[in-house]
């Protein structure tokens, strides 16, 4: 009977070793808790820069647009920059950089930097607000973008509240 049950504890032990997802390489891509904790201090900087940047220099960006330029960029870099600190800098920017991913990306830090350079250089009150609701709506779809059929989604619901705009204005 025990050597039945030792053949059969072996075979099944030998079976669990050989599973191709074993529980040494599920871990091997969890974050350590230094990771983690730059993860969380790169986030928490980005929303307070961009929750700065809407409560206190979006009502005078009529007098100022690079304070809100300047603070709603630097809280994206940060936010941006805690992906960074959580993936790996490698990791990420392959990621960033895939077939895929590349449109957003581009669109994003284009953005970005042309909010910078309106503001900054041009001194543009009407290029700096465009350029910041085009980092806006960049930061939304590629936070979008990173969820599970999440674009598709965002195409769905951009068609359709199009569709909508132009029924209500009869064409």
């Amino acid at each position: 009977m025990y050597f039945l049950f030792g053949s059969w504890c072996s075979s099944v032990s030998k079976g669990v070793r050989d599973i191709p997802g074993n529980f040494q390489s599920a871990t091997s891509s969890v974050p350590s808790g230094k990771a983690l904790l730059y993860f969380g201090l790169f986030l928490a900087s980005g929303i307070f820069f961009v929750f700065i940047a809407f409560t206190m220099f979006l009502p005078v960006m009529v007098i100022m647009p690079q304070k809100f330029a300047i603070c709603f960029t630097l809280g994206c870099g940060f936010i941006i920059g805690s992906f960074f600190a959580l993936r790996g800098p490698k990791n990420q920017l392959a990621h960033m950089s895939s077939k895929e991913r590349l449109p957003f990306t581009l669109g994003f830090i284009g953005s970005m930097v042309g909010t910078i350079y309106v503001s900054m250089v041009l001194h543009s009150y009407i290029l700096s607000v465009l350029f910041s609701v085009l980092q806006v709506l960049a930061l939304a779809y590629y936070a979008i973008s990173y969820f599970p059929g999440g674009s598709a989604g965002l195409k769905f619901l951009t068609s359709a509240l199009t569709s909508s705009i132009t029924s209500c204005f009869g064409r």
